[in-house]
């Protein structure tokens, strides 16, 4: 049997996907990858994947957008794909319609985060909600990696509600772990990101360098703070994409300076060693204002027994329990973000506290190995044959 997973840029399926896409290539199962050029796609190949470079613009533009359906639609007849899993908003569109036009009788979207959302225009909103109930009119069945949104569709009638099931999200908690660090390495990587040895607490964030990630008021937060804590640093882990639609590195580099808290913030640039990063850590927060489905990265620092401070919005505050695992605050707000940063930040037990209620969640709702279930279990029903000693379990469903 051969699986198709289309998603618009090689990150997405490197580090989003790989993990439950290497859990089906380990089931003998033919596994492709279709997603815009990038280097990545070499670890991908080497990895066993079938990889099909198709560049996807990440933007509405008609001309591209059928380009991508072109390439696409051909590739799904040449290699006789028996089911395509579509991810990622515009890819999502694009592989499906490739899909119908390929003929192809079995298609699956992961929802990560439906693109309407609280802080959509009421013309975005409308546009996004459209898009998606008619694509949804050629999808056999629609995951969501949370519940609000599986409500939500089911509320405005984006689609019968039998097409719609709960996927979740999930990570490795093994290897997301605090005590798999080492603790001469720690001190290495703290002095390679030039923190200085007087520092004594320190937050971070991870995300791509875009506005929507909400960078930007965590680093009006930290201004606010460090009269207050003048040790305190902030890390910015991750990237800027040169196909990001609203690339925002160079502005809040800009407000990095203005604010004059260069020595207090390091932008890490594109990192692979994430558990270390987490690890040097005090408190982790998300100040996201975008459509986020169930952000892996609060996943991750939960596991790793950190508490988290996140923002009002659908898939955080799913994640995230208000008093419990870590702090929610309304989105857009540095004032409110510093608030809950200075709480923590003043009561080292409060910390300890939520990081263990944290670690505690992680392990009981979101390792990945319940995404792989769950996910074994709805391609059986859509009639994917998986080898018949392989256990998978519905009662998660």
């Amino acid at each position: 049997m051969k699986i198709l997973n289309i998603c618009a840029i090689a990150p997405t399926a490197t580090i989003l996907l790989q993990p439950q896409l290497k859990y089906f290539l380990s089931r003998k199962l033919t596994v492709g990858i279709a997603c815009s050029p990038g280097p990545e796609l070499k670890e991908l190949q080497q990895n066993g994947f079938k990889v099909h470079p198709v560049l996807m613009d990440r933007r509405i533009s008609v001309n591209s957008n059928l380009k991508s359906i072109f390439q696409l639609t051909k590739i799904i007849r040449e290699n006789q794909y028996d089911l395509v899993h579509v991810h990622t908003p515009i890819a999502a569109v694009l592989g499906r319609i490739a899909a119908k036009l390929a003929g192809v009788k079995r298609i699956v979207y992961t929802s990560h985060g439906f693109p309407f959302h609280d802080l959509s225009s009421p013309s975005q909103y409308g546009f996004y909600f459209t898009v998606e109930k008619l694509t949804a009119l050629i999808t056999d069945l629609i995951l969501s990696q949370n519940h609000e949104d599986i409500a939500t569709a089911k509320k405005l009638g984006l689609c019968p509600p039998e097409k719609l099931r709960y996927l979740g999200n999930g990570i490795d908690i093994d290897h997301f772990k605090s005590d798999r660090l080492d603790s001469t390495h720690q001190q290495e990587l703290r002095k390679s990101l030039g923190i200085d040895e007087t520092v004594n607490l320190i937050v971070g964030t991870i995300g791509r360098l875009t506005r929507k990630k909400g960078s930007g008021y965590l680093i009006e937060a930290a201004a606010k703070l460090l009269p207050h804590f003048p040790n305190l640093h902030v890390l910015v882990i991750g990237s800027q994409l040169s196909t990001d639609p609203e690339p925002f590195e160079t502005e809040l580099i800009e407000k990095i300076k203005t604010l004059g808290i260069e020595e207090h913030v390091t932008l890490t640039g594109e990192r692979q060693d994430i558990r270390e990063l987490l690890g040097l850590l005090d408190i982790f927060t998300l100040p996201t204002f975008t459509h986020e489905g169930l952000p892996r990265s609060i996943l991750e620092a939960m596991a790793m027994g950190l508490p988290v401070v996140a923002t009002d919005i659908r898939g955080c505050r799913e994640a995230v329990v208000d008093g419990k695992t870590g702090l929610i605050v309304p989105p857009k707000n540095s004032d409110q973000l510093a608030e809950a940063l200075e709480r923590l930040l003043s009561h080292p037990e409060l910390r300890q506290a939520y990081g263990k209620a944290g670690r505690d969640r992680v392990q009981a709702q979101y390792n990945e190995e319940l995404v792989f279930q769950r996910l074994t279990f709805f391609y059986k029903e859509l009639g994917i044959l998986l080898p018949s000693n392989d256990q998978f379990y519905s009662s998660n469903i």
